[in-house]
């Protein structure tokens, strides 16, 4: 029963360990980028506010000013950048936000769209019309523009100094 006790202890730390890898590793590292599609046919918004960014991704503001239905996406519950994102944008990890969704899924609202990897999070966006989303800074390209930056646990719509050299 000793060893047993060792062993659970041993898992438990390696894997509080881990856990709070994930949670730092997007504060420690680039920017994220908030993005839309850069082409002007899926692109229909040029702008957005800081404060209107956590409307979006909650869901509680649905459509651009020109009538076109939001797409938000979200990297997987467990990623870093998804996790950063959460805390910094919505005020809560991804965990703590079920029953916000399942109170929600009642009355025909699901949660944003959810992707596996930053490349499948800038697919989505160039090609979906009205899509929004959130990559690392250094991973932006001409498919996508950014409109915000989440930067130092704060959003701004000033692009900050970031150098994408290892």
């Amino acid at each position: 029963m000793g060893s047993f006790f060792k062993y659970a202890l041993a898992a438990f730390c390696a894997f509080y360990a881990l856990a709070a890898t994930h949670i730092t590793y997007a504060e420690e590292s680039h920017p994220l980028a908030v993005i839309v599609s850069s082409n002007p046919e899926t692109a229909v918004i040029q702008q957005l506010s800081a404060r209107d960014l956590g409307s979006v991704f909650w869901k509680k503001k649905q459509y651009w000013q020109g009538g076109t239905r939001i797409r938000p996406v979200n990297l997987h519950a467990e990623h870093p950048l998804r996790i950063y994102f959460s805390k910094v944008v919505l005020g809560s990890l991804p965990s703590e936000q079920s029953d916000y969704w399942n109170g929600l899924y009642f009355h025909g609202t699901t949660p944003p769209y959810s992707v596996q990897s930053e490349e499948a999070v800038l697919r989505y966006v160039s090609i979906t019309k009205g899509a929004i989303g959130y990559v690392d800074a250094c991973e932006l390209d001409d498919r996508v523009k950014p409109l915000l930056w989440i930067d130092n646990n704060t959003v701004s719509t000033n692009k900050p100094a970031f150098n994408c050299q290892p």
